[in-house]
């Protein structure tokens, strides 16, 4: 799992550029803090009681690659709303995932100042939402299983699904991914 945090903050400085966060923020800060969101996704895609959304052995660092697409269309990376300051759909929708909390509490019984302050919370909660969403869009092509996640709606052709699906396969062909260590399994 650690060989792999590397190659995913090489992917999320691919897509949003540090120099692309807010001026505030010193390089080596946003670095940081590229890292730090790396490294709990890596915690989360790797605990042996989540299943990974993709087949084989590359599965989880697969899935962890795609969770990096989406957080960078939903949300930049962006410290401000990393820490809960800046939601998303009229202040219902929080954390790099930008999960919506309509009635207040996920599935799991986390609420949004949870998902704020924990970030695996975060990533764990949005993992069981993608696997829902690929499970009722799984009649249609891969490309487009996203699609209830994004818009809770299953649809061929959806940009939105498409989108963060080909960004994180893109990079994936175009960058292998490090094979981990013995010690990590």
């Amino acid at each position: 799992m650690e060989s792999l945090v590397p190659y995913l903050v090489a992917a999320m400085m691919a897509w949003v550029p540090l120099y692309a966060q807010p001026r505030s923020e010193s390089p080596e800060a946003s670095q940081s803090h590229y890292e730090s969101i790396a490294r709990d996704l890596a915690s989360v895609v790797w605990d042996e009681s989540e299943q990974p959304l993709f087949d084989g052995p590359d599965a989880r660092a697969e899935t962890a690659l795609l969770m990096l697409s989406i957080a960078s269309f939903e949300s930049s990376y962006q410290v401000k709303v990393d820490d809960g300051d800046h939601r998303g759909d009229s202040g219902h929708s929080y954390c790099l995932m930008q999960i919506h909390v309509g009635d207040g509490k996920t599935r799991e019984g986390w609420t949004g100042g949870e998902l704020v302050s924990n970030r695996t919370l975060c990533f764990r909660a949005a993992l069981h939402m993608l696997h829902a969403s690929f499970n009722a869009c799984r009649a249609f092509p891969l490309e487009d299983r996203l699609g209830a996640y994004a818009t809770g709606h299953c649809f061929q052709g959806a940009n939105v699904s498409r989108s963060r699906m080909s960004r994180a396969r893109n990079y994936w062909l175009a960058h292998a991914p490090p094979r981990p260590s013995a010690s990590e399994g």
